[in-house]
């Protein structure tokens, strides 16, 4: 059964990413084509601001969710309604003080980031437009918050998909209209609407609701302090990683250009979508993987999460492999040269890339046993150092620097913590480390090939030929150097079982 929730969790996950990757390959041409880099530049920015809002959530949507998680088996057992509600009073208050401070604060941002006189208020406006209706989604996400739980973030991740679709059809209604760079902002308003009430009707109609008027219990004060302790250092998590990622084009934007900014937004569209699809690994098995821990299966659990994070090292080593046999090529005849992006930088991505899938993976470990503390200050110091080395380190060797930079701090702090505070919860931490190396060997052959003499070429065929034949090639060194003997006859005796 448990295979039947991750397979489906993952399945709508991988269906939900390449949704996101068809609208992506549509919306980026389509909005250059509207608007020009500056505007579009202008707009990757304001999204990066609002990333740091949502962390005003505080962690409160991951803590509910893995709080519930332990009294799922007994909804109308009084202590699962609590919790839900518990939620939804803080996520109430936390959509407003979202929407409050986002709007505030768009008063000062065009001063803030050096944006020009002509584009200042349409700045300001995208600001405001867009905050409010991610507090409004803040303020509904109570809703969804049971899905996790139940193993159904299969729906969690279709309506993911009606956000983009719809967002879509709004956009290019808004394009059509002559809104301009409005019509980004207002994109998100359908499903801000749409996507609560199918939620709720779903969740209804399957029981994740307490039926009974008694198992709304009120929330106490320990419970407000469990979800806010462990919401707290999930927040911090969060700080820290968007520090990490949406500090990159704040940096850029601010020292470089807004123009700079478009190009480094377009050329890490494959690599930020490869972080989600490794990322949907470990995300699909997490139910999975709390509940084996919750029920004392401990030798089962420890020997689960190897498995899931050998994968999420093979999946990592495809994708790395992809960005640096074709991303540059694809980013040209994508943008019709308009965008010039460097195999440099894809070869620091893709490494970039193996290193954060698994540090991922051991610092989920954590969220499935109930406790962050060990983990919590890890990507707030990478976030930290991040910044403080990005500013000087851009303003001298330019993007290629900057994510160099990424790099050495990632390695050098979020690898090494990760992997001694998961050393005192698992027997040996041997597999993760030996299946660290697999993975950065197979990737360094293959950049070692991609970097061989070919004729340079911007036809999309020779690009998808030579894409095809680097990942196969990597996908065959993975599943001999990744995976373990057992495991391997263990997948193909299930595959032959299908």
């Amino acid at each position: 059964m448990r295979i039947t929730h991750f397979v489906r969790g993952l399945g709508g996950g991988y269906l939900a990413t390449f949704i996101n990757i068809a609208y992506t390959a549509v919306s980026v041409p389509l909005a250059l084509h509207y608007l020009g880099k500056d505007q579009f530049g202008l707009w990757s920015l304001a999204q990066q601001i609002v990333g740091y809002l949502i962390l005003l959530d505080l962690g409160v949507t991951s803590a509910v969710s893995r709080f519930i998680a332990d009294h799922k088996d007994d909804v109308n057992g009084g202590d699962y309604g609590r919790l839900l509600l518990t939620g939804g009073i803080v996520f109430a208050i936390q959509g407003v003080l979202i929407a409050f401070v986002g709007i505030v604060f768009s008063i000062f941002a065009p001063f803030l980031f050096a944006i020009p006189m002509s584009l200042a208020r349409d700045f300001t406006n995208v600001l405001v437009i867009i905050t409010s209706i991610s507090g409004f989604s803040i303020f509904s996400r109570s809703l969804a918050v049971p899905l996790w739980s139940f193993h159904r973030i299969d729906f969690s991740y279709l309506m993911g998909s009606l956000t983009l679709l719809t967002g879509f059809a709004a956009m290019w209604l808004g394009f059509h209209l002559g809104w301009g760079i409005y019509s980004l902002a207002f994109s998100g308003l359908p499903a801000a609407f749409l996507c609560p009430v199918m939620t709720f009707y779903f969740c209804k109609k399957n029981g994740f609701y307490p039926s009974a008027k008694s198992a709304w219990q009120k929330p106490t004060w320990s419970d407000i302090q469990r979800v806010f302790v462990f919401g707290k250092d999930a927040a911090l998590m969060s700080l820290g990683s968007q520090m990490v990622n949406a500090s990159q084009i704040m940096i850029i934007s601010r020292f470089v250009g807004l123009d700079a900014a478009a190009t480094f937004s377009v050329g890490t569209k494959l690599y930020s979508l490869g972080q989600q699809l490794v990322a949907k690994i470990v995300g699909a098995a997490a139910p999975s993987l709390t509940e084996l821990f919750v029920r004392g299966e401990l030798s089962k659990f420890n020997a689960r999460f190897l498995d899931v994070l050998r994968v999420s090292a093979f999946a990592s080593t495809l994708i790395a492999s992809f960005l640096v046999a074709g991303n540059s090529g694809l980013v040209s005849f994508w943008t019709s040269g308009v965008v010039n992006w460097k195999q440099s930088s894809d070869a620091i991505l893709g490494a970039l890339l193996i290193a954060t899938s698994l540090t991922r993976c051991m610092t989920e470990l954590f969220v499935f046993r109930g406790s962050l503390r060990s983990v919590r200050h890890i990507y707030l110091l990478e976030g930290v150092l991040a910044i403080l080395f990005g500013v000087p380190v851009v303003a001298t060797f330019g993007v290629v620097g900057l994510l160099a930079s990424s790099l050495c701090i990632h390695l050098a702090v979020t690898v090494i913590l990760s992997v001694r505070a998961s050393e005192r919860l698992l027997p040996s931490i041997k597999p993760i480390i030996f299946s660290g190396i697999a993975s950065l060997l197979v990737f360094s052959l293959i950049l070692g090939l991609s970097l061989l003499p070919i004729p340079s070429t911007a036809r999309l065929i020779p690009i998808l030929l030579k894409i095809a034949v680097l990942v196969l090639m990597a996908a065959a060194g993975g599943w001999y150097f990744i995976f373990p003997q057992t495991f391997r006859k263990f997948a193909v005796c299930s595959f032959r079982n299908i």
